[in-house]
């Protein structure tokens, strides 16, 4: 390098290095503010957030100096020809384009915060999976898209001001030293500086690596990270997760167990070997196998956005049931049937899959085939098998990957519409009245043909923008009902609860034609919601987690088919996992079936256990999280848990532990499925 270079005007760019990563760490304490103020953050007091701030300036300086780093790395070319100003200029609006992404992603993560109680998380690349026109529609009609474009163009507008005369000010005062040895030594020092500060850490391991848990309340090391790093996060859990991998026990290694046999003993299997290990995994339904003509229709539905936590807003006034109030009365609702993911599609995957990997059956996983399938084991009785969608069978490319897991048909709204010409509805689907009628025609000729079928539901309806221009039953309705915790907007509130009172509606009426026509007396029915509503309420995080994991659940099993003794606890734990031992325990004694939960018709052993995204367990002690190094949050009441968790005892700890091995063996033999059919 020609020393000659380093004059002192040539020192212009670094300012301007330094300028971005004290913008981002300005605006990243500020984005953890709003998040503060917004999301629960403010009734917890300054003596958290401090540490937050603290602690997320660390953060802050990381991204900050990764970006400076990049940023200088553009404009080297530049300053080594001795074109300084073009540099300096150069490195000035590149810092302005950094703040504005800054801004942009941390808006974005603060709505996104707001909808799924998370940050940045591998469910946001669903906008791309998803139906991508009908996301931005959501987007467009739910969040405030139009201020948000304002803002960010007025952001513009004042960094573009602000950002060249501060430059040019750090400039005219910052150190350049007297002679062409300091300057370099000054330079050198400067990057060495920025490339620490990228680390983060003088450690083994840079800051990013390690884990962000300082403090026993959840919500509060949300906090601590910002939106690029949380993005980036998620782009890594993302890319394993498609990927796969190439290790069959990495899965295994990430929930703390070093070897299958170690997994094995924990879970309380009695040989780690492969083959054992496998056939563990597919417990044998006990009883005598039955004709087929004997057996009963079987409905599986997953319910969209069917939470819990709306039914305690159910009075006289504000009727949440309709005509599924009637219908509760012949079968089991559950009260504490816990979520297992957080998402549609994550959720169909868990409940026919059992797999703990989501997605899993995405891009040329889509045409493999998992012996785990909820379908199989009745395809193997001789059922006729069937999944019908509101939507699209092209979303998450579901069409191709349930007809190659049992699945003898997959429906769709255009197979709706084609019984029913006169059925319309949203930008996600098909509305609810006409699925149910078209499961309701399925199942009817199934029985005339001596059939039996086994069908799956998923709806659509009650889902973001919440659109309702359908004939439906006028139901009482007040948002006033939902109490101090609901949200602002009493338009949107009552669109809510308009969707929800429908699909509640439609499901009672489905379930009411069964019961009063000869199928009822030979079809069992099982249907859950797939995770909570997302808007409605402002949540105190982590206390009231189990109000946004508890979803409806309900369970209707004919006298024929009922087994002896006093039915589900419906006070228990339970989660979408017990959903098809359940029905396959009671429809097809003799079948072999993936080992996701128990049967929910036996007594639970201690008091009964649900996880929740395979994180969260709820216990009669508290909620557990994380699964694979948990503390316990203490029930506050029936609903809210300690937001400060704490060490737990020896015997939860072991039942958390047993649980996680669970999970580890499903993981490690569903990645070897997918591992097996690649070679």
């Amino acid at each position: 390098m020609n020393t000659k270079s380093l004059l002192p005007e040539d020192q212009r760019v670094l300012p301007r290095l330094w300028l971005l990563v004290a913008g981002i760490a300005v605006l990243g304490g500020m984005a953890r503010l709003c998040m503060w103020g917004a999301h629960a953050g403010a009734g917890r007091g300054m003596e958290l957030l401090l540490p937050v701030l603290l602690q997320g300036l660390r953060y802050d300086l990381v991204a900050g100096a990764v970006a400076a780093l990049l940023l200088g790395l553009l404009v080297m070319p530049l300053w080594l020809r001795r074109r300084h100003a073009r540099a300096a200029w150069l490195a000035q609006w590149l810092a302005v384009g950094v703040l504005l992404l800054f801004l942009l992603l941390s808006a974005c993560e603060y709505f996104y915060y707001g909808f799924y109680k998370t940050r940045f998380d591998p469910v946001m690349f669903g906008l791309f999976e998803d139906d991508t026109g009908a996301v931005l529609v959501t987007i467009w009609q739910d969040y405030p898209v139009l201020r948000g474009v304002l803002g960010l163009a007025l952001a513009a507008a004042l960094l573009g001001w602000a950002v060249p005369r501060a430059g040019r000010w750090l400039s005219a005062r910052w150190p350049a030293g007297s002679g062409t040895g300091t300057r370099i030594v000054l330079v050198v020092v400067q990057c060495l500086l920025l490339l620490l500060l990228a680390r983060g850490s003088v450690g083994t391991f840079p800051l990013v690596r390690r884990d962000v848990t300082f403090s026993p309340d959840p919500f509060v090391n949300a906090s601590v990270l910002n939106a690029p790093l949380t993005l980036y996060r998620a782009l890594r859990i993302r890319a394993r997760e498609t990927r796969v991998g190439n290790d069959p026990l990495v899965g295994l290694h990430r929930l703390g167990f070093a070897t299958l046999d170690e997994a094995a003993a924990v879970a309380g299997l009695l040989s780690a070997e492969p083959g054992p290990v496998r056939a563990a995994l597919f417990p044998v339904a006990p009883g005598q196998p039955r004709p087929l003509a004997q057996s009963p229709h079987v409905v599986l539905g997953l319910l969209e956005s069917f939470g819990q936590d709306l039914l305690h807003a159910d009075t006289p006034g504000n009727d949440m049931l309709g005509r599924l109030r009637g219908e509760l009365a012949h079968g089991y609702r559950f009260d504490n049937f816990i979520a297992g993911q957080n998402g549609t599609h994550q959720e169909l995957e868990n409940l026919l899959l059992g797999t703990p990997i989501t997605p899993l059956t995405g891009g040329r996983n889509a045409r493999m085939t998992f012996d785990t399938s909820a379908a199989l084991p009745f395809r193997r009785a001789g059922y006729r098998t069937a999944f019908v969608y509101g939507g699209g069978s092209d979303w998450r490319q579901i069409g191709t990957a349930l007809s190659h897991q049992g699945f003898d048909h997959v429906y769709d709204a255009r197979d709706i519409r084609t019984r029913f010409p006169e059925a319309h509805g949203t930008d996600w689907g098909i509305y609810d009245a006409y699925l149910f009628r078209f499961a309701g025609e399925l199942l009817a000729q199934a029985d005339a043909r001596g059939e039996r079928l086994f069908l799956v539901l998923l709806t659509t309806t009650n889902h973001p923008p919440f659109e309702l221009d359908t004939p439906h039953r006028t139901l009482p309705l007040d948002p006033a009902a939902l109490g101090p915790r609901a949200t602002d907007d009493r338009d949107e509130l009552r669109r809510i609860l308009a969707t929800y009172q429908y699909q509640a509606d439609e499901f009672g009426a489905f379930l009411q034609v069964l019961r009063q026509g000869e199928l009822g007396e030979r079809t069992l029915v099982a249907a859950a919601g797939d995770h909570n509503l997302r808007t409605h309420y402002r949540y105190d995080l982590p206390a009231e987690q189990p109000d946004v994991d508890r979803v409806f659940a309900y369970l209707r099993v004919p006298p024929a088919f009922a087994p002896p003794g006093p039915g589900p606890d419906v006070h228990a734990f339970a989660g979408h996992g017990d959903l098809v031992p359940t029905l396959v325990s009671l429809a097809l004694p003799g079948e072999r079936y993936f080992a996701t939960g128990r049967n929910l018709w036996q007594a639970p052993a201690d008091g009964g256990q649900a996880l929740s995204q395979f994180k969260h367990l709820y216990l009669p002690e508290g909620m557990l999280t994380p699964l694979e190094a948990p503390q316990l949050h203490g029930w506050q009441d029936a609903r809210r848990v300690q937001a400060q968790g704490h060490v737990p005892d020896a015997a939860a700890l072991a039942q958390a532990r047993r649980i996680a091995a669970n999970v580890a063996l499903r993981d490690w033999y569903i990645r070897g499925q997918v591992l097996a059919q690649r070679r």
